[in-house]
């Protein structure tokens, strides 16, 4: 099955894994945080857990807790790199392709920061972190943010640039429609953009950008025609609900139904092939 037939899931716990697999689910992501917070009995029990389903490890969000520093007052790049070993260690014994780098409280910076400082850390940061996910073939994509999560790399032509000014086979993009739709890029031509951009996020929330869900009734026609958009630009790759909630079947059901009546439109037009 090709990527852009994948439409995935992301997971707050492992328990979330069943409900997943019952709605349908390509693939599923675990939060990078939560993999390194696994003492290595936990991750082993984690690991045989997902092979006792047919879904795809695919990828990887919430990459870090905040006190792993992108970028800002207490960046260390010894540190961010440690992490990053550990991370990729465990996202390559799991089959992981991709990690999201958002993770807003990392990169955050104060008022008056040195931006150009900060611009210079953040691809420091990115380097040394595409090069330990690199070891297992994972590419590394950095991620946009609305600024109600961080107030560094808001918009899509800012984190496309950084990826193209970096130059390095496993650094790309990833781009999340719900933080798009906060900066008024939800329905951006992204043609241009597309050698840059490997993954795609999108969801809703239940009335703050804390508790990001499944996608809301009277949304549905702005979401199917977003990822038609989207693939008709170009894109080959996968669409995740990206949910701050656990899985539940009923909501997550109906928003696979959304995103697989879109996947079978691009079938049918030989979108994908």
């Amino acid at each position: 099955m090709k990527d852009e037939n994948l439409c995935g899931c992301t997971l707050l716990r492992m328990e979330d894994m069943e409900n997943a697999f019952l709605c349908g689910f390509d693939y599923v992501e675990f939060m990078g945080k939560y993999l390194v917070s696994l003492s290595e009995q936990e991750f082993a029990v984690l690991k045989k857990q997902t092979e006792s389903y047919p879904l795809k490890v695919y990828a990887l969000n919430a990459y870090c807790p905040p006190e792993i520093r992108m970028t800002g007052d207490g960046f260390d790049l010894r540190q961010a790199k440690a992490y990053a070993a550990a991370c990729a260690k465990r996202a390559g014994k799991l089959g992981v392709r991709f990690v999201g780098i958002g993770s807003p409280r990392s990169r955050s910076l104060l008022e008056g920061y040195d931006r150009t400082l900060a611009i210079r850390q953040m691809k420091d940061f990115l380097k040394a972190t595409a090069e330990e996910f690199g070891h297992y073939g994972i590419t590394v994509c950095v991620e946009p943010l609305a600024v109600c999560y961080s107030n560094f790399i808001n918009y899509v032509w800012e984190a496309v640039r950084l990826v193209e000014e970096m130059d390095c086979e496993n650094i790309k993009a990833v781009i999340d429609f719900y933080n798009m739709e906060h900066m008024g890029e939800g329905d951006l031509d992204l043609r241009k953009w597309m050698p840059y951009i490997a993954h795609a996020h999108i969801s809703d929330d239940d009335g703050t950008p804390d508790m990001r869900s499944f996608f809301r009734p009277e949304k549905k026609t702005v979401h199917r025609q977003r990822i038609r958009r989207l693939y008709e630009n170009g894109y080959t790759g996968a669409v995740s609900v990206e949910v701050d909630i656990p899985v539940d079947r009923k909501r997550a059901a109906d928003t696979l139904q959304v995103m697989r009546l879109q996947r079978n439109f691009n079938r049918r037009n030989r979108i994908c092939i």
